[in-house]
């Protein structure tokens, strides 16, 4: 049957109307990407990544001019075109935001024993010395390190001349901190006396909680969380650390507060020159400082607190800063954070003092770093695993070599950093990589994106190109 005039009317402006909307929202998907790609820009040159920003410029040109052709052009059957554009945008930010794939957490199949501190490797180089009884047993025991050990020995150690980054006015910098951090740190054990041992402050476990992550805050933590202290990761027996050698351990806290103190990222971007063990010095230093306030202020409160800092280790770290929520375990062997990444330097208190735990966080890292692998492409002595994970003390993990990763620090002079560098997650804490971080908490397809996003922006192995701070030679 024939339209009237007036149907064909209404019919031809309710067309009008709607490919009217559609070029509308072609013209304000337009100006969004426009927007993004223009703030991701101005973030890469605010960051001084030089080639980030040229990348970023680059590909928005054949974006950005399809969506502005569409919408200014006068182009046949425009407004199907610009209607198939918008719709494949849409579709690829769905696809990127919603929940896709699974997050899991680190996997735990068994009892996990007592770490002996004498087998760490810091134990071997910083503790024992060469015709001492405790250097001539610990080799009786452990034969097979002899001949590795010996030849690292033979290499300058850190901060000291003949390495490659070593420089008279530079290399202090490192020694100097970590010199204080020893001095101050070398008797945590009996702690001070409490004017308060008769009667302990009365309070809840929330308040208590609360107080604590604000005192700890408010000295410079930029991250703190509680956990009930697991026994399998207190330290068996003494070994770095000051104290009798080979003493067994006991310490029967039940509560942890987990510190991390950011590493400046304009600083770890030099790794592996020496600016980022300066760095790294000077954070343990920050770190060590907050715990041992804390400490002392959970003791004035009558109850038993140790802090635990670099070189005065009575507990691992990572596991505990894990189990208190501030991040996860990753590839490279060190604690990724979702703000800092692995860009972080820890601290310990134990205590018996009651606390609220925080709940251990999974934000997609176990499954970024299986497709990853950045860290272990680009270390220098091939320290770092690039298979799959392995059981471990009762734990599924990458496990890196730490012996070959600490003869790498002893031809460098620098604790070398680079895994740190690289990683996707030590990007600033800024909007744009925030956004990023977020996409890949959630969604398989957006980790993938993101890996090869990061290897197209910065490199898949990226070398430092910054100039050093003129105070830092």
């Amino acid at each position: 049957m024939q339209k009237s005039p007036v149907e064909l009317l209404l019919c031809h402006s309710y067309n009008a109307l709607i490919m009217s909307w559609i070029t509308t929202a072609a013209c304000i998907t337009a100006w969004a990407l426009t927007l993004v790609f223009f703030c991701f820009l101005f973030v890469s040159v605010v960051e001084r990544e030089t080639r980030a920003a040229w990348v970023s410029f680059f590909l928005s040109l054949p974006v950005l001019g399809t969506f502005h052709a569409l919408w200014l052009a006068d182009l046949p059957h425009r407004e199907h075109a610009a209607l198939l554009a918008v719709a494949v945008l849409a579709a690829a930010i769905v696809l990127l935001v919603i929940p896709i794939g699974r997050v899991t957490r680190l996997k735990v199949i068994g009892r996990c024993e007592r770490v002996d501190e004498r087998d760490a490797v810091f134990h071997r180089f910083y503790r024992i010395e060469p015709g001492t009884p405790e250097f001539n047993e610990y080799y009786e025991k452990h034969p097979e390190k002899r001949a590795f050990d010996d030849k690292v020995r033979e290499l300058p150690r850190l901060a000291d001349p003949g390495s490659k980054t070593y420089n008279p006015l530079s290399s202090p910098f490192q020694a100097a901190a970590f010199s204080a951090i020893e001095e101050i740190s070398r008797d945590l054990d009996p702690g001070m006396p409490t004017p308060l041992d008769t009667k302990a402050v009365d309070a809840s476990p929330r308040e208590f909680t609360r107080s604590i992550k604000g005192f700890a805050g408010y000295l410079g933590a930029d991250l703190a969380g509680c956990t009930k202290l697991n026994p399998s990761f207190v330290y068996s027996r003494i070994g770095r650390s000051p104290g009798r050698w080979g003493e067994a351990i006991e310490l029967d806290h039940g509560y942890a507060l987990a510190i991390a103190i950011e590493m400046s990222h304009d600083m770890v971007r030099h790794a592996p020159a020496s600016p980022t063990t300066t760095e790294t010095a000077f954070k343990y230093y920050e770190a060590g400082k907050v715990a041992m306030i804390v400490a002392r202020y959970i003791r004035l409160l009558g109850y038993n607190a140790r802090a635990h800092v670099d070189g005065n280790y009575r507990v691992l770290c990572v596991p505990i800063a894990a189990d208190a929520g501030l991040g996860e375990l990753g590839r490279l062997g060190l604690l990724v954070t979702p703000e800092f990444g692995p860009r972080i330097r820890l601290s310990i208190v134990t205590t018996d003092l009651p606390l609220v735990q925080d709940e251990p966080v999974a934000f997609g890292v176990q499954e970024f770093c299986s497709l990853c692998k950045k860290c272990a492409d680009v270390c220098p002595s091939g320290s770092i695993d690039k298979g799959l994970k392995k059981e471990h003390n009762g734990v599924v993990k990458w496990r890196s070599e730490q012996d070959s990763c600490y003869r790498y620090w002893r031809i460098a002079g620098s604790d070398c950093g680079l895994c740190m560098k690289v990683c996707p997650f030590s990007h600033p804490d800024n909007l744009a990589h925030n956004a990023v971080r977020r996409l890949i908490r959630q969604n398989s397809l957006a980790r993938k994106i993101a890996i090869y996003g990061d290897d197209l922006l910065y490199g898949r192995r990226p070398d430092s190109k910054h100039p050093l701070p003129p105070w830092h030679p």
